[in-house]
């Protein structure tokens, strides 16, 4: 495996959808008002696109170091566990990532003034802090709260206001629905890792309340993707075009909580991320119409 493989494997690049989701969302609600500033909106996506493979490196090393990831790892392979990378020189490509996250935000904060500032500086912290630091946030079981918002309402309402300088409602409500699903890709990771997590001291939600809680996370998280959509149909009956994605979703559904072995769940994390595409397309689509 060549050096530009095993940075593209520690990117995750199957995750970045859950930065891209919520800036088409945002971009897309705008567009429907007049508003839209291509050079922004690329700048949007490729901040959030860099917070987002910082936060997978960060993991990466993380995890490893504090012995959540071991050679018993059901899920993708980790760089650093596998010894591709070593600590050092992840350690420089965390530190070179939000660097350019905070270079390409550069751009955002000139635009949209203090309020950005303090939202990047927030989102690049929180990235940090998911598995770095003596209290690391994934390790209390904040880890899917974290998600719901952060790529969900939050990067909407960021997307948002930076093409308009206003903040919206629709905006809030629609974010809900990229938050939702990317909680569920969450869910998934933990629900796989359990007994790993378990004995790692990583105290996750499945972790804590059992399988069969984060089996029923993972039915809420996927439901509450579509509530959004009835809320805001009245307005934009056509964003209705997005309930189509009910027939993918309710077989994940049925695919999880039917689950026995965690190591099944691998292939619903492609799915998953299949239906966060997806969904975004046919929100942004019927939004537009």
């Amino acid at each position: 495996m060549n050096r530009i493989q095993v940075w593209t494997l520690a990117s995750r690049p199957q995750t970045l959808v859950a930065g891209i989701s919520p800036a088409l969302i945002g971009a897309s609600l705008a567009l429907s008002q007049g508003y839209f500033n291509g050079w922004i909106f690329l700048m949007t996506l490729l901040t959030g696109i860099l917070i987002q493979i910082g936060t997978n490196f960060t993991n990466d090393l993380f995890d490893f170091l504090k012995g959540a990831d071991t050679e018993k790892r059901k899920g993708t392979l980790r760089v650093t566990q596998a010894g591709l990378v070593d600590p050092p020189s992840m350690k420089k490509a965390i530190l070179l990532t939000f660097t350019a996250a905070l270079i390409s935000g550069a751009a955002l904060i000139f635009h949209g003034g203090f309020p950005i500032a303090l939202m990047l500086a927030l989102y690049m912290l929180l990235s940090v802090l998911y598995t770095a630091g003596p209290f690391p946030l994934a390790y209390l079981g904040l880890g899917e709260g974290l998600v719901l918002f952060l790529y969900g309402p939050g990067a909407v309402l960021i997307t948002y206001y930076l093409q308009t300088h206003r903040l919206s409602w629709s905006a809030f409500l629609a974010g809900f629905c990229p938050g939702a699903l990317s909680m569920a890709i969450l869910t998934l990771n933990n629900l796989r890792d359990i007994e790993e997590d378990r004995l790692a001291n990583k105290k996750t939600l499945p972790v804590r309340l059992g399988r069969n809680f984060g089996k029923g996370q993972f039915l809420f998280a996927c439901a509450l993707a579509f509530v959004p959509v009835v809320l805001l149909c009245p307005s934009h009956p056509f964003c209705l075009l997005s309930l189509l994605a009910l027939f993918p979703t309710a077989s994940l559904v049925y695919a999880v909580l039917h689950n026995k072995d965690p190591s099944l769940l691998n292939p619903l994390f492609v799915k998953t991320g299949k239906l966060l595409w997806l969904f975004t397309l046919l929100f942004c689509i019927g939004w537009m119409l």
